[in-house]
């Protein structure tokens, strides 16, 4: 395992919500938190989606009027506490508004 695989960057609490594509079919969930490598959102297991762990998704998260991300994104985790995509591809122009929304959260590094 590379060391940079490792690294888990501090998570900044977001209450926004966000459209998840995977295997064609779409679902509105709630983001709980979000870093510069991924996001948690709340994962009912009622959904019509079922998610499965290294799933491909695609993400379009709606952060206010002016900003939206738009990330293809893996399913990392599954638990009581939501399902944590890790961000895969994150469009060049997206990047630094995904910098400037994490804020002091960009650089920090979790222990």
């Amino acid at each position: 395992m590379s060391t940079n695989s490792q690294i888990r960057y501090a998570r900044k609490p977001v209450t926004t919500s966000c459209l998840l594509v995977v295997k064609g079919q779409s679902i509105v969930m709630e983001v709980k938190n979000i870093s510069a490598s991924g996001i948690l959102l709340d994962y009912d297991e009622s959904y019509q989606v079922e998610l499965k762990l290294h799933d491909f998704c695609v993400l379009e998260i709606i952060v206010n009027e002016e900003f939206n991300l738009h990330v293809e994104a893996e399913v990392s985790r599954i638990s009581t506490e939501g399902v944590a995509l890790k961000f895969i591809k994150i469009p060049e122009d997206k990047q630094i508004p995904l910098w400037e929304l994490l804020g002091e959260h960009v650089d920090k590094i979790e222990k």
